[in-house]
Order: C-alpha cells, then sequence, then structure tokens
C-alpha cells in the first residue's frame, strides 16, 4: 500500500508537466486570453471573427466562443488586441498602421491601400529587402510571392532569386504599395507590393521562373498577373522550370511543391484559420518525458529515505 500511495504521488507530479504545456491555443476566432492579464489577442482572425465590424460586436463573439470563463468576465473592447487586424476586412488603419507613428520625428502614419515612395538600405533575399519609408526602416516581405531560400537555407535557385531582386532594387525609383488586410505579418515586416519604375517587381520574379509557390490568404490586387507570369515561367522553361533546373532541384533532394491556394511549406506567413481547429503548441512528447524522469528520481529518492 506504502509503495501505491508513492506511485500516486509521483504520477500526479508528473501531470502539470503535460497538462499545462500547450499556453495560447488559439479559439475558433483565431485569437486567445494572454493568461497574466486576460488581453485578447487576435492572432489570425477567422471568416468567423471578420463578422465583427467593432470590438463592441467582436467582444460578443468572444463571449460565445472562448472557453476561458475568468478572462470573459471582465472583457471591455479596451482588452482586445487586434494584432495589426482590421475588423470586418475592411481597409484602412490598424491598430499596428505603423510602427513610426510614434510622433518621435513627425512620420506619417502607413495604411492599407496606399503607396509611399522608398529608399533600399538592405537585400536580404529573394521575397525580403529592408526600405526606408518616412524616415523609419522597415523589413519588408513581398506580398503573394516565395522564392527559394537563400540565408540560413540554401535552396536551388535561391541565390539566383536574391540577385535578381537585389540587382531591379539597386535601379531605385522604388514604391511600395499596401495591400490586403494587414500592414504587418506575426514577426513585424511591412507587407507590400513593390514597384521599380513601372515595374512589379513580385510579377517579374514570377516570369523569370524564379518563384516556387504563392501565399494568399486574402484577395491581393495583383495576383492575377503574377499568376499569369508565373504560368509563363512553367511553359517556356524560364528559371527553376527549365529542363536543367528541374534535373538539378531532384539531384539535390528538393521537391518542387506544387501551386497552392495556401502556402503550406514555410512558416513565415502562417494561414489564416478558417473555421479549423488549431494545432496545439508546445512540445507534449519532451513534457511528458521530463515528466517521467522526475517522477521517476523522486520515487527512487524516496525508497532511499525510507
Amino acid at each position: 500500500m506504502k509503495r501505491m500511495v508513492i506511485f500516486l504521488f509521483c504520477f500526479l507530479l508528473m501531470f502539470p508537466f503535460s497538462a499545462f504545456a500547450h499556453p495560447g491555443e488559439l479559439d475558433e476566432l483565431g485569437g486567445h486570453f494572454r493568461g497574466s492579464d486576460c488581453t485578447y489577442l487576435l492572432h489570425e482572425p477567422t471568416a468567423l471573427a471578420k463578422e465583427a465590424k467593432t470590438k463592441e460586436e467582436l467582444v460578443q463573439l468572444i463571449q460565445k466562443y472562448n472557453g476561458n470563463e475568468r478572462c470573459k468576465r471582465n472583457l471591455t473592447p479596451d482588452r482586445i488586441d487586434l494584432d495589426g487586424h482590421a475588423l470586418g476586412g475592411k481597409d484602412g488603419k490598424t491598430t499596428r498602421d505603423n510602427h513610426a507613428s510614434n510622433g518621435k520625428s513627425g512620420r506619417l502614419t502607413l495604411r492599407l491601400g496606399r503607396t509611399y515612395p522608398a529608399e533600399l538600405v538592405e537585400c536580404i533575399d529573394g521575397d525580403t529587402a529592408k526600405f526606408r519609408v518616412n524616415g523609419h526602416v522597415y523589413t519588408t516581405r513581398f506580398l503573394f510571392i516565395d522564392t527559394p531560400e537563400s540565408t540560413i537555407q540554401v535552396e536551388p535557385y535561391g541565390k539566383e532569386a536574391s540577385r535578381f531582386t537585389c540587382s531591379r532594387l539597386h535601379q531605385g525609383n522604388i514604391l511600395l504599395e499596401t495591400d490586403g488586410n494587414a500592414l504587418f505579418d506575426k514577426y513585424q515586416r511591412l507587407l507590400a507590393w513593390v514597384w521599380v519604375g513601372k515595374r512589379l517587381l513580385q510579377e517579374d520574379l514570377a516570369k523569370a521562373g524564379l518563384v516556387e509557390d504563392f501565399y494568399d490568404y486574402g484577395d491581393y490586387k495583383y495576383e492575377a498577373r503574377v499568376r499569369k507570369a508565373y504560368e509563363e515561367a512553367k511553359r517556356t522553361g524560364a528559371g527553376m522550370y527549365g529542363k536543367r533546373a528541374a534535373g538539378e532541384r531532384e539531384g539535390a533532394g528538393t521537391e518542387t511543391r506544387p501551386q497552392t491556394k495556401e502556402k503550406t511549406a514555410k512558416t513565415d506567413h502562417p494561414p489564416a484559420l478558417e473555421n479549423k481547429t488549431p494545432e496545439r503548441s508546445g512540445h507534449p512528447v519532451l513534457y511528458t518525458l521530463l515528466g517521467l524522469a522526475a517522477a521517476a528520481a523522486l520515487y527512487w529518492l524516496i525508497r532511499r529515505l525510507t
């Protein structure tokens, strides 16, 4: 009996490791309450959340679809963080319109659906660069396209895409055009169409066969143009879609991803959750093993002491 009590005690000690290993699970609206202060964070608005036109309407949806009874009791509109998203799917100012709107240097506020002159600060890769806009430097993720990786992980045609982009941007006369439902992604990168002179850089990359996939989480203004250029590149065998390039990709063990409505292979733009049950975060197996190890150690210690 004594051994059974010790075993049960160790098992209960292990339980918290796995039971609380998944903080921040998203609800059906695409958000969750922050445990420290019960602020509601709307990370990835679902179609259901986008039905709300105001924060007051969003409060009602949260009351209905979120299961955190403790935080819901004191929920008010001013305790909702939209995380840069616009309610009702409307263009306009969001809560994270601009990192530069703090008034320190009189910078203009960035808005959706606008075009801004930009100066190249640094090339990063085929679909990312740093620009100075209104006196503030923004790491900018090009809307809609994915080019092969060329920074931490080097994929076939990643360097070519990076060189192509950098060469075009060094021509100057750059305009950034904001579009979609959010100005920034979860990594605080500005999202924009990139114009060099009168040419759309995303379209030129696609036509050169340097776009491998799309992230399509909304209605973007120039989708059709870029898709048309992408199909042309595949048809003519440009860039990574040539026969020789296909052989190189197979030799490198890199699979060509099919064109999809949603981007699934990369993680820098996670898909918006559209009526799906979100996956839990964390490492449940790891936490469980740690809990078992702690329980076994405690069991051994108690046996030694008794």
